[in-house]
C-alpha cells in the first residue's frame, strides 16, 4: 500500500512562512488594510521595538547587516566549494543545513520587512481632515508657489534674527539632547491630527558607516528590522533638527519620503526653539526655491524665467553665512576622521545617484521633493 509522505517541520515552516508573505503582500495593495494595520497594530511594534533598541549604545540594525553580507558571502563560497566537494558526504550534509538556514532566515526577514514597512508604506499616511488622500485635489499656479516661496523666505530671513549667536554674530548650535527634547514635544503636539506621532520617540544612533552615507549624499535612515533610526554623524549641525524629525516620523509609522519631510517641517517649526525652527525652515526652502525655479524655466524661456525669479525676495546675508560656515564646521568634522575606504567615494557617489533616480521613478509623487505638493495645499487658502 501506498504512503503519502509527510511535510516534516522545517518544510511545513517555510510554506507557512511563505504563504504568510504572500498574503500579506497581496492585503497590502488594498489602502484600507493599510491604514487599519498602520493606525492600530505598526504602532505596537515600533514602540516595543524601540524601547528595547534603546538599551544598547549603538545601532543593532546596522551589526546585523553586516553580518548578514558576511553570511550572504558565505553561501557563495560553500555553493562553489560544493561543485567540487559534492561527492564528501560531510560536507555536503553540512552545506544543505547551511542552505536550509539560511533560507529561513531570508524568508523571516521577508516577513518582517512585509510588517515593518510594505504595509505601512502603502497606507494613506496623512489621511486626516486637514491633509487627506485628495491633497492633490487641483493643480497650483506659479502664483501659488511663489507665494508659498516667499513665505519662507520672510520666515526664514526672521528666524534668523532670533536664533542664538555668540558675540562674534556666529550661529549656536544646538546640542543632540536638547534637540530631541524640544522636537519631541512640538511633534507631539501635532498628535491631534497626525495620531500616529503620540508613540515612543527612540534615540537616533549614529550610524557607523557615516563616511559611506557621507559619501552618498544620505543623511540618515531607518532600519525595518530593528525600527532604530540612524543618522551620518557627519551632517550639518544646522541640519540635524530637520533630519530627527524626519527619521523620527519613519519610526512612527510615515514612511512615505514626502510625508515625513512635510511632518519633519511642521515639527520644527512649532517648536519654541529658535534653532529648531530654523533648521525646519532651510531645509524646506531648498526644496520649495528649487520647484519654483524649475516651474519658472517650464514656463518661460530662461531669460525671463531668471527675470521674474530675481525680482522675489531673497535670503539674507546673515542666512547664507550661516549656511556657509555649518557646511564648513561639517566639512572640519569629516576631515579630523580617518576614513579608509574613501578610494570608494567616487563609486559610492555614482551608485547612489542611480539609486536616487531608481527610487524618484519608484515612489513617483512618495518622493523627497514632493514635500512641495503638500505644503502647497497645507497652506492653501492660509497664503492664497
Amino acid at each position: 500500500m501506498y504512503m503519502k509522505k509527510k511535510i516534516g517541520p522545517y518544510w511545513l515552516a517555510i510554506i507557512i512562512i511563505f504563504l504568510l508573505i504572500a498574503l500579506f503582500n497581496l492585503l497590502a495593495c488594498i489602502r484600507s488594510f493599510c491604514d487599519f494595520y498602520a493606525d492600530n497594530v505598526y504602532g505596537v511594534i515600533s514602540d516595543f521595538s524601540g524601547k528595547i533598541m534603546d538599551l544598547f549604545p549603538f545601532a543593532v540594525g546596522e551589526i546585523l547587516m553586516y553580518l548578514f553580507g558576511v553570511l550572504a558571502f558565505l553561501t557563495i563560497v560553500l555553493s562553489v566549494l560544493l561543485l567540487f566537494l559534492r561527492k564528501k558526504e560531510k560536507y555536503k550534509s553540512f552545506t544543505v543545513k547551511y542552505m536550509k538556514s539560511m533560507l529561513m532566515v531570508l524568508l523571516i526577514m521577508l516577513l518582517i520587512y512585509t510588517f515593518n514597512w510594505v504595509i505601512p508604506f502603502r497606507s494613506s499616511i496623512l489621511s486626516d481632515k486637514k491633509l487627506g488622500r485628495n491633497a492633490y485635489v487641483r493643480a497650483y499656479s506659479i502664483e501659488e508657489l511663489q507665494a508659498l516661496r516667499n513665505y519662507i523666505v520672510g520666515k526664514l530671513n526672521d528666524t534668523s534674527l532670533e536664533v542664538e549667536r555668540d558675540d562674534a554674530g556666529h550661529l549656536i548650535y544646538r546640542d543632540y539632547k536638547t534637540v530631541r527634547s524640544e522636537l519631541e514635544e512640538s511633534m507631539r503636539g501635532l498628535g491631534k491630527d497626525y495620531p500616529r506621532l503620540k508613540g515612543y520617540y527612540p534615540k537616533l544612533k549614529s550610524a557607523l558607516c557615516s563616511s559611506v552615507l557621507e559619501w552618498m549624499s544620505i543623511g540618515g535612515y531607518t532600519y525595518p528590522y530593528t525600527m532604530e533610526a540612524t543618522y551620518n554623524c557627519y551632517v550639518t549641525k544646522l541640519y540635524y533638527p530637520s533630519l530627527y524629525a524626519h527619521e523620527i516620523s519613519h519610526h512612527q509609522g510615515y514612511y512615505q519620503e514626502n510625508e515625513a519631510n512635510f511632518l519633519s517641517y511642521l515639527g520644527c517649526i512649532n517648536s519654541d526653539d529658535a534653532f529648531v525652527r530654523y533648521s525646519g525652515y532651510i531645509d524646506a526652502f531648498f526644496y520649495v526655491d528649487e520647484a519654483y525655479f524649475e516651474a519658472l524655466n517650464n514656463a518661460f524661456d530662461k531669460e525671463e524665467a531668471w527675470e521674474i525669479y530675481k525680482k522675489q525676495p531673497k535670503l539674507s546675508e546673515r542666512v547664507y553665512t550661516d549656511e556657509v560656515e555649518a557646511s564648513k564646521e561639517a566639512d572640519d568634522r569629516y576631515n579630523e576622521d580617518s576614513h579608509p575606504m574613501e578610494k570608494l567615494e567616487n563609486a559610492a557617489g555614482k551608485a547612489a545617484d542611480r539609486g536616487w533616480d531608481m527610487q524618484e521613478e519608484l515612489v513617483s509623487d512618495n518622493y523627497y521633493d514632493d514635500v512641495v505638493g503638500l505644503l502647497l495645499y497645507y497652506y492653501d487658502g492660509v497664503l492664497y
